[in-house]
C-alpha cells in the first residue's frame, strides 16, 4: 500500500512537473511563476477542502497541526522555484538536482527521527539516488557558466525545500488522516496569494495558461494527499525515494507531446527506478 501510494504521488508529480514547464516556457520569470503558482494553489485548495468531508481525521493533534503548516511553508517555497528552474532550465541540470537533494535530505534526516530501514530497502535507496538523476539526463546543456550556476543553486533550494517536507509529513500521525494534508495546502495557498499581492509582483496571466496552472495546482494537491499518506505509513527515506522518480513521467510526456527524445542514459534509468521500487517492495 505505501508503495502504491508513493508511486501515484510520483505520477501525479511527473505529470505536473511537465504542465508547469509548459506553462511558463516563453516566460520564466519569478513574478509569473509566483502568480502561476498561486492559481494553481488556490484551484488545489479547493480540489482538497472538497474531500475532507469525505474523510475526516480519527485524531488530530497539536503536533499534527505544527508539522502540517511547517510543510505548507516549505510547499509554498518550493514550488515558485521549481517551475522557475522548469521553464528557465536547462532541465539536464534542474530535475536531477532537486531530485537527487530532495532525496538526500529524507536519507539523512530519517534514521534520526527513528526510521528503521532493512538490507534490501538500503541498497534500494542507493540504487534511487543515480535513478533519480538518469532519468532526468538530456542532451541540452546550459549555455554558459552563469546559467549553470543559477540552475544549480534554484535546484538544490527547491529540493532542500522538498525534503524537508517529506520529513515533516513523516511525524504526523496515522489517525490524522488526509487531514495534513488540508492544512498544508491550505498554508501554502495563504502564504502564495500573501507574497504576490505584498510584494507587488501581479502579473497579468494568460487565460490559456491560467488552465494549465489550474492542473498543476490539482495534480500538486492530489501527490501530496497521496505522500501524506505514504509518509505515515512507511519510513521516509523510502518513500521519498519513490517519489523522487517523478521527472520519469515527465520525460515520457515530453517524447510522445512534444517528441524530445528518449537517451539510452534515460532508459538505464528507468530500469533503475524499477529495480529500486522492487528492492523496497521486497524489502
Amino acid at each position: 500500500m505505501v508503495l502504491g501510494l508513493a508511486i501515484g504521488s510520483a505520477l501525479s508529480l511527473g505529470v505536473a512537473d511537465y504542465l508547469a514547464g509548459a506553462t511558463l516556457r516563453r516566460d520564466g520569470r519569478f513574478d509569473t511563476a509566483l502568480v502561476y503558482t498561486t492559481i494553481g494553489a488556490v484551484f488545489g485548495m479547493a480540489v482538497v477542502l472538497a474531500t475532507l468531508p469525505f474523510a475526516p481525521p480519527e485524531e488530530f493533534t497539536r503536533s499534527d497541526l505544527v508539522w502540517s503548516i511547517a510543510a505548507g511553508i516549505s510547499v509554498g517555497g518550493a514550488m515558485p522555484l521549481l517551475m522557475v528552474g522548469m521553464a528557465r532550465g536547462p532541465i539536464a541540470v534542474v530535475a536531477p538536482v532537486v531530485g537527487l537533494v530532495s532525496l538526500g535530505v529524507p536519507a539523512v534526516v530519517g534514521p534520526l527521527i527513528g526510521d528503521r530501514l532493512t538490507g534490501l530497502e538500503i541498497i534500494g535507496l542507493l540504487v534511487a539516488f543515480p535513478a533519480a538523476g538518469l532519468v532526468s539526463a538530456s542532451s541540452h546543456r546550459p549555455d554558459g557558466a552563469t546559467s549553470l550556476a543559477r540552475a544549480v543553486l534554484i535546484a538544490v533550494a527547491a529540493g532542500a525545500l522538498f525534503g524537508s517536507t517529506a520529513v515533516f509529513f513523516g511525524q504526523t500521525g496515522t489517525s490524522s488522516g488526509i487531514a495534513p494534508g488540508v492544512v498544508a495546502q491550505t498554508t501554502t495557498t495563504a502564504l502564495l496569494i500573501s507574497v504576490t499581492v505584498l510584494s507587488g509582483r501581479m502579473v497579468r496571466p494568460k487565460p490559456e495558461a491560467v488552465w494549465l496552472a489550474a492542473a498543476v495546482g490539482v495534480l500538486t494537491a492530489l501527490a501530496v494527499f497521496l505522500s501524506v499518506l505514504a509518509f505515515q505509513r512507511g519510513p521516509v527515506a523510502v518513500v521519498s525515494a519513490v517519489i523522487g522518480l517523478a521527472p520519469g513521467p515527465a520525460v515520457v510526456l515530453a517524447r510522445f507531446l512534444v517528441n524530445e527524445e528518449i537517451r539510452r542514459i534515460q532508459l538505464f534509468g528507468f530500469l533503475l527506478g524499477v529495480g529500486a521500487v522492487v528492492l523496497f517492495a521486497v524489502g
